[in-house]
């Protein structure tokens, strides 16, 4: 019992400590790096397996899977072809909200493209909710990055952003030489 109310606790110090700053297609260049570069690369070199995996580390409320999905759903969805994203973060209440995909007006202003905001949108109230269709090709799951970690599945492309920042040097190394376990050999990151 004792160790369950410390995991409850522990959990809530997690929650309120971690920085869920961000917002949808955030910089704008790794996106456009995706759409022009990476995604058509790999479809080319993944053309017998018609698969690839994507691993957005450290994900907070849910925006950077939710806009490489969008772009996934407008630019590269060809029959036969199997696209997963899988997005990760330490903090369990963040994750619970990024899983309902529901963005406050502010949120949706922040990077989002008015077309891709009503294509991909319904108004929920004062806020805004992601379709179905897109919320479905996300799959959140609770990973602590500066643990070791070992259920992550082969990546194809992994975005790990506006995180390391807060890790000493170690932890850093030790991070992306994980990552690198993860990634394909001829993967992005």
């Amino acid at each position: 019992l004792r160790g369950t109310t410390f995991g409850g606790l522990h959990r809530k110090v997690v929650d309120a400590m971690t920085n869920n700053e961000t917002w949808f297609f955030r910089d704008c260049h790794p996106f456009t790096a995706l759409s022009d570069g990476v995604i058509p690369d790999l479809m080319k070199k993944r053309a017998a397996e018609r698969r690839l995996s994507i691993w957005s580390a450290a994900c907070s409320s849910g925006q950077e899977p939710y806009s490489i999905a969008m772009l996934l759903r407008d630019k590269f969805m060809v029959p036969d072809w199997t696209f997963s994203i899988r997005a990760t973060d330490i903090s369990t209440h963040i994750l619970e909200r990024a899983k309902r995909g529901i963005y406050t007006h502010m949120e949706v202003n922040r990077g989002l493209p008015a077309t891709m905001l009503a294509k991909h949108f319904l108004k929920n109230g004062a806020q805004w909710e992601l379709k179905p269709a897109v919320r479905s090709m996300v799959d959140f799951e609770l990973i602590n990055l500066s643990q070791p970690w070992s259920n992550v599945p082969p990546a194809d492309i992994v975005f790990l952003r506006n995180v390391l920042i807060y890790f000493e040097l170690e932890t850093r190394k030790r991070i992306l030489s994980q990552v690198r376990r993860v990634m394909r050999s001829d993967g992005y990151l």
